[in-house]
């Protein structure tokens, strides 16, 4: 194989990626596999959300790492119940991230926009903007 024809492929592999992200932000979507960060912590290494394909789901909530259970079905979500390291921080990172576990427990509905990931409660208000961290 030539080098244009490899870069050939390569551009039909990531073309053919992309086009299955688009569809999955306009129809159903799974978050098995995923990793979501909290837009506000920008380069910080910060809060995240990483979904596995069995039901559970791990991350940090800015000190600690968490995991535990999700459950999605459609663009309903829950999470529970979460179990949380217990490392001490400055208080301000406990508060935050105390405010992050409780906002996770909130959860209700989510909706997906490439690359965002949106977070909702049970009345469809948003608690959370989430950006799409899979190759960290």
């Amino acid at each position: 194989m030539g080098f244009c024809d490899h870069m050939r492929a390569i551009l039909i592999a990531l073309l053919a990626g992309h086009c299955m992200v688009c569809s999955a932000a306009a129809g159903p979507f799974n978050l098995a596999g995923s990793k979501w960060g909290i837009v506000q912590d920008g380069g910080k290494p910060g809060r995240f959300v990483q979904f596995r394909a069995d039901g559970v789901v791990g991350g940090s909530s800015g000190c600690n790492r968490f995991t535990g259970a999700y459950n999605q079905n459609g663009d309903e979500l829950t999470f529970g119940p979460l179990a949380s390291t217990r490392m001490a921080c400055p208080p301000d990172v406990m508060e935050q991230e105390q405010q992050f576990l409780t906002m996770l427990g909130n959860v209700r509905s989510a909706e997906v926009s490439h690359p965002t990931l949106i977070l909702k409660d049970g009345n469809g208000k948003e608690l959370a903007e989430l950006v799409r961290r899979d190759a960290d």
